[in-house]
């Protein structure tokens, strides 16, 4: 995961779901689990929803970045 994502992952965590940020904090450090990872994808998709989509319920270029840093936190 580039260091824009974790950037993006923490902001997104901070304003969602702020309890999960020590999974932020262990990312690198040692492999999340198939939960932990849901969890943070649960995260960013609640920004997705509510920031990602333009008024067709098309995905922005931030909606395209966060739907990218879904799919990296399946891979981590």
């Amino acid at each position: 995961m580039s260091s824009s994502q974790m950037a993006l992952l923490r902001r997104t965590v901070e304003r969602h779901l702020p309890e999960l940020l020590p999974l932020v904090d262990m990312m690198g450090v040692s492999p999340l689990n198939e939960t932990d990872r849901e969890a943070l994808r649960n995260a960013v998709s609640s920004e997705f929803i509510s920031a990602g989509l333009d008024s067709d319920d098309e995905p922005t270029s931030y909606g395209l970045e966060l739907e990218a840093l879904i799919d990296a936190l399946g891979h981590c």
